[in-house]
């Protein structure tokens, strides 16, 4: 792994840069993305945020003024110099642009935490051990701050780093919080960051049709052996009550947050035979083990996969690599 000062370095002699996150984002790699964006805009660098995925309708407030473009759009602008950041992404695969964007960057610059990162980057920061990737920013801010005693972070990047590193321990209450993410937290605020608006706007403010939909992926919920909660949200239930899907993950918790449950599933039908799933664990199980074998990955609490078969049947093959874990 390089250095944080390797990085810094790094950024500070070059000038050109995009920043992405992995697909389908959330509120970690939105927070951590865009805090590297006001960054690098400070260090007046040439910086393009490129996401080929919609973002999240809870996570918009924090972006409402900054121009995301897609891949082809980028390809558009005929940029041939420019390095690549990638940040949260634990697998280079599921960086969201296109592909060649990834393979012709003059460096790709990988800052993650999850345990399953490879280094695929030309420089990494990567620790698993880390509450969240916002927390490895927060560290390279900072530390940028001590080098060339510049006041790196502003109420802008304060507000999107508290946003990722909430999102990503569940408001400091997961095992991945450490003392270091109560620090973290803290100097954010008192460097100005809006809690009030993070909190209302990503956690209380779901349309009244996310309850209707909840309550009918409640409905499909079943508890196997006592310790596996499976629930599930096909395509018809998102039509029904017009939910996007990118909108859903806030669900899975319910299946895990079961008196004496280990493990939750969310299976989420996003096409004819593509079923994503989400699975969380409670205290012991490490469910990145199971998102492996469906070729997905994650944390030991938190991780995802893709099984391509009807929903009935990837239920049943997740249940069965679930109780194996336990």
């Amino acid at each position: 792994m390089n250095s944080i000062d390797t990085i810094l370095k790094y950024i500070h002699e070059s000038n050109d840069f995009v920043v992405t996150s992995h697909v389908n984002p959330d509120g970690d790699n939105i927070g951590s993305t865009l805090s590297i964006y006001y960054f690098l805009k400070k260090m007046n660098k040439n910086v393009y945020y490129v996401m080929n995925d919609e973002m999240p309708i809870n996570m918009q407030f924090l972006v409402k003024d900054i121009n995301i473009i897609n891949s082809q759009k980028f390809k558009e602008l005929n940029i041939k110099n420019y390095n690549l950041v990638a940040l949260d992404c634990g697998d280079k695969n599921r960086i969201c642009v296109d592909d060649d964007i990834r393979d012709n960057c003059i460096k790709l610059i990988n800052i993650d935490h999850h345990g399953s990162n490879d280094f695929y980057g030309d420089l990494n920061y990567v620790l698993a051990e880390e509450s969240s990737t916002c927390e490895l920013v927060y560290n390279l801010l900072m530390r940028n701050e001590e080098i060339n005693e510049f006041n790196t972070i502003d109420e802008n990047i304060a507000t999107a780093l508290y946003t990722g590193l909430m999102t990503d321990t569940g408001k400091l209450t997961y095992s991945n919080t450490h003392a270091s993410s109560f620090d973290m937290a803290k100097n954010l605020l008192l460097l100005g960051a809006d809690t009030q608006r993070v909190i209302q706007n990503v956690f209380g403010s779901n349309p009244f049709n996310f309850y209707k939909l909840l309550g009918a992926a409640l409905n499909t919920l079943e508890i196997i052996d006592t310790k596996v909660a499976v629930m599930m949200v096909t395509q018809d239930m998102l039509e029904k009550y017009n939910i996007d899907f990118k909108d859903i993950d806030g669900i899975v918790p319910y299946a895990r947050d079961i008196e004496n449950v280990e493990i939750g599933i969310l299976l989420k039908e996003k096409g004819n035979n593509e079923i994503k799933v989400s699975l969380r664990s409670k205290s012991y199980a490490n469910v990145s083990k199971i998102a492996k074998v469906f070729s997905g990955g994650g944390h030991m609490r938190a991780s995802g996969c893709t099984i391509n078969d009807n929903i009935e049947n990837a239920k049943i093959k997740i249940i069965k690599e679930a109780l194996k874990e336990i």
